[in-house]
């Protein structure tokens, strides 16, 4: 791992230490995070879906709960001898 992805990466975890993420603003995160590494990261949700069935066959409630997210940056890797190119780095934060 490079020096600006751990940056990054530690800068990411320093956020988000301080963020309550059961009520979160996608926006608000990625106009902070912009301002904290350089650019403007994805930010992808991932809910799970929940439909329970009553007792007498009926459909019950649905119950749609955010599970994780994914925050995708970039750093420059040399994928090429001499030429640098912005490559993905995605990881994925559990919500509890």
């Amino acid at each position: 791992m490079d020096n600006l992805q751990a940056f990054k990466e530690k800068t990411i975890n320093n956020y988000l230490s301080n963020v309550d993420l059961t009520n979160m603003n996608i926006q608000q995160m990625k106009d902070d995070l912009k301002v904290l590494i350089g650019e403007e990261p994805a930010i992808m949700l991932n809910y799970i879906n929940e439909k329970s069935l009553n007792e007498d066959g009926s459909e019950g409630k649905r119950i749609e709960k955010l599970d994780s997210f994914t925050i995708t940056f970039t750093i420059n890797k040399e994928l090429l001898p001499g030429k640098e190119m912005p490559f993905p780095i995605s990881k994925k934060f559990i919500v509890d």
